[in-house]
């Protein structure tokens, strides 16, 4: 797998840390105004992460503890979002496959006697229901157009970091030979880079408080982004969402009379971009149409693969076959719950990049039922909303779908920041603002105040 892991080196000290700095200094200004403490919390715990990530030389070097400083830091920041979301929230029914992913994950230790291995992965999912409650509740104070703004102001540490690496030069090599090369503004790896810039490019088509042109702007530049971080599988998975965002924003500008004739007209266009793109990026996305014109043919054991199929999709049929197959090769209970989490580090060299391909291998059939389960249940809740940007929502949704079919988001803290928000907004869309009680005059009865939201899906 020549050149498949490449490990990117922080920008150059006499380039990060002034660069740093400035972005300190620009972020001082909406933790300074922004007077909720919830949605304090969630900017600071994306703006926290991508400083860290950023900063990768030191901060994924171990502690004396023996964690990594990024662990120890994302630890930090899930039990401060514990001690800040509302604890009757954590009780809302539509939390309960989030709740049986860990199950699963905790019954998989538990059999394969590995419950120390478990803790990582229990506190990334816990971590992601924190985000997807603090998410919730922010919107719930602050409404949907102030808390996407606010979020926005996010990214200004990857956007501004990746305009460095361009400028200067500043780049590395990304998955499979020839595939070119990435600027990830000295990130660790362009899959995580791709997803922060995803998580931007998802808050600012939610961020509907801004002017056209601003919100214009901060797409487009995050689209860019995207390019130059020469990520194929965050590509590929977030063309549904930028054109959903898209026609979504031109339709709503027209009377629902005219609507149908624009939409057509609209197909129109999108369908000759698509193709222009798809003409553009042909030599990058050669190998998709090879694999795709037979893909039963990568269905085999790792052994009969020829060194020209080990190289399509950057190595990715390949990599699934070996997880695949050792899967199938395990006992019972290992086909009934895996080998048990992060049971892949010393026997494969790269994880899986496929949520499903990992899970089956860590966690096996239960492991693979509670995940599909989960991403169900929210695509579910995104259906059943009924005001707001549906479209836009479901798009979300199937993105971060497609995501995990050439990736792991959730084996990342990146990742489930993004799942997270999108998950606290289709909440807050399905369920309505979790309100605080309304202070009454003494004497009032104690249950004339405001209610939260029933912890029922149905609603």
């Amino acid at each position: 797998m020549e050149g498949f892991e490449i490990v990117g080196k922080s920008l150059p000290a006499w380039l990060l840390y002034p660069a740093t700095l400035m972005v300190l200094v620009l972020l001082a200004y909406p933790f300074v105004t922004v007077r909720s403490v919830i949605a304090r919390y969630v900017l600071f715990a994306l703006s926290f992460r991508y400083l860290m990530s950023a900063h990768h030389d030191f901060t994924f070097e171990s502690s004396p503890i023996g964690m990594s400083y990024n662990a120890i830091g994302s630890s930090l920041v899930f039990l401060l979002g514990l001690l800040l979301i509302r604890t009757r929230h954590l009780l809302l029914t539509t939390l309960l496959p989030f709740y049986a992913v860990i199950g699963v994950v905790l019954l998989s230790a538990f059999a394969n006697r590995s419950l120390g291995s478990s803790v990582d992965v229990v506190v990334k999912f816990g971590y992601l229901i924190v985000i997807t409650i603090a998410v919730y509740e922010s919107i719930s104070e602050r409404g949907e157009e102030r808390t996407m703004s606010l979020l926005l102001w996010a990214m200004v540490t990857p956007v501004f970091l990746q305009f460095l690496s361009i400028v200067f030069g500043i780049s590395k090599g990304t998955e499979g030979v020839g595939a070119g090369v990435s600027y990830v503004g000295g990130y660790n790896h362009e899959a995580g880079f791709s997803t922060v810039l995803a998580t931007g490019f998802v808050i600012a088509c939610f961020a509907t408080g801004l002017s056209l042109w601003l919100r214009g702007g901060a797409l487009v530049a995050l689209l860019i982004g995207l390019y130059f971080a020469n990520y194929r599988t965050a590509i590929v998975a977030f063309a549904p969402m930028a054109l959903m965002q898209f026609n979504a924003d031109v339709l709503v500008r027209f009377s629902p009379r005219v609507r149908i004739i624009i939409g057509v007209v609209l197909l129109g266009i999108t369908t000759a971009g698509a193709v222009g793109a798809a003409w553009v990026l042909r030599d990058k996305f050669a190998d998709m149409s090879v694999v795709f014109s037979d893909p039963g043919s990568l269905i085999k054991p790792q052994a009969e693969y020829t060194p020209e199929e080990k190289r399509l999709l950057s190595s990715r049929p390949y990599i699934w076959a070996g997880y695949i197959d050792a899967y199938v090769n395990g006992g019972i209970k290992n086909l009934v719950v895996g080998f048990g989490p992060n049971a892949w580090v010393g026997k494969f060299p790269v994880y899986a990049h496929n949520t499903l391909v990992g899970t089956l291998y860590e966690y096996g059939i239960a492991g693979v039922f509670a995940m599909l389960v989960l991403w169900g249940w929210m695509f579910f809740c995104a259906l059943r909303v009924r005001q707001g940007p549906k479209g836009k929502l479901l798009a979300a949704h199937a993105s971060f779908l497609l995501l995990n079919m050439a990736t792991m988001p959730h084996w990342t803290i990146e990742g489930n920041l993004l799942y997270g928000i999108i998950c606290g907004y289709t909440f807050y869309l399905l369920l309505g603002p979790a309100t605080k009680p309304v202070p009454q005059p003494a004497g009032a009865p104690s249950t004339a105040m405001a209610q939260y939201p029933r912890p029922n899906i149905l609603k």
